[in-house]
């Protein structure tokens, strides 16, 4: 089992992966859980409370067809980082992706067989294994890929954006002012 270094960035990726049945049952456990991260701010905490109130008060069908709307038939929303910096027929993301991949192996972790290296769920599982100073460097690396993301879906008004606050943040792409969170 890996030690989780950076908790927030776990329970980030939760909430942005697809909302099935399972992570519906785990909302509660999940906001319970909160209490007693490291490694997070307070405005932290609350925006992923409010973010997993707002995921319970829709029904289970509609906040999947809101994820697949925004996440699946919106390509500039992709959750596969790459997208947003080359083009999906390019020859450089299939590049991408190996370098993820063997990187990864360098540390020993495998992302499971159901996405991508470069799902952003799944950089962010990898992440939290890794020491903070190590992480914060990693995901420096996909900060401008994030922060793409993060803007397109602000400008479609979507509650997953707040979700990627955390993440900037800790990929010293925000200052902590202009990211709300308080030092």
């Amino acid at each position: 089992m890996s030690i989780f270094h950076q908790p927030i960035l776990h329970v980030v990726a939760l909430l942005l992966d697809y909302p099935d049945d399972e992570l519906l049952q785990n909302l509660p456990e999940i906001a319970f859980a909160l209490e007693s991260l490291d490694n997070a701010h307070e405005k932290e905490v609350a925006m992923l409370h409010d973010h997993i109130k707002w995921m319970q008060s829709l029904a289970p069908l509609q906040l999947e067809a809101l994820y697949v709307n925004t996440f699946d038939w919106n390509p500039s929303c992709d959750l596969h980082l790459s997208n947003h910096i080359l083009p999906e027929d390019d020859r450089g993301r299939g590049d991408v992706l190996v370098r993820l991949l063997e990187y990864y192996s360098t540390y020993g972790w495998a992302p499971g067989a159901r996405a991508l290296p470069d799902f952003l769920p799944v950089v962010l599982d990898f992440a939290v294994t890794l020491e903070i100073e190590e992480s914060y460097i990693f995901l420096s690396s996909a900060a401008e890929s994030i922060q793409i993301l993060r803007d397109n879906l602000s400008e479609i008004q979507s509650p997953y954006a707040r979700l990627l606050e955390p993440v900037l943040y800790r990929s010293h792409f925000l200052s902590p002012i202009s990211s709300g969170v308080s030092v």
